[in-house]
């Protein structure tokens, strides 16, 4: 994520994203934590292959699996499986990506970093 910018000593920041309301706060700069947790749900959130400004391994697709005759448990256990082999490819301080619940269209999950807050709770 941010690791190819500070090996070439470009220190970049993130303007902070307000989901809830779908705007930009200019005036607040998040933490490395918040910045990570605000990747992953723009990752969660972002259609695979829809947006060209995205490389071809950001975003989720779970069109193959949601909507068919699977059993439930299966179609969690490969979003699941999806998601944390997405978030730990693609974020260079996450280690893990644990605990997922899921309830009615919503869940939450724990990152494990390499950081010095070890674990951060996301709601998505």
């Amino acid at each position: 994520m941010k690791s190819v910018y500070l090996e070439r000593g470009l220190n970049v920041k993130s303007i902070k994203f307000n989901y809830s309301t779908n705007s930009f706060d200019p005036d607040t700069w998040p933490s490395e934590v918040e910045q990570i947790k605000q990747w992953v749900e723009l990752l969660i959130r972002t259609e695979k292959d829809k947006y060209k400004i995205y490389n071809e391994n950001f975003g989720m697709d779970f069109s193959d699996i949601v909507g068919y005759r699977l059993p439930r448990s299966v179609q969690v256990s490969e979003i699941i499986r999806r998601l944390k082999r997405t978030i730990v490819n693609g974020c260079d301080h996450v280690i893990d990506a644990r605990d997922f619940t899921f309830d009615k269209g919503t869940f939450t999950f724990t990152l494990v970093l390499d950081l010095d807050e070890k674990e951060v709770v996301i709601y998505v």
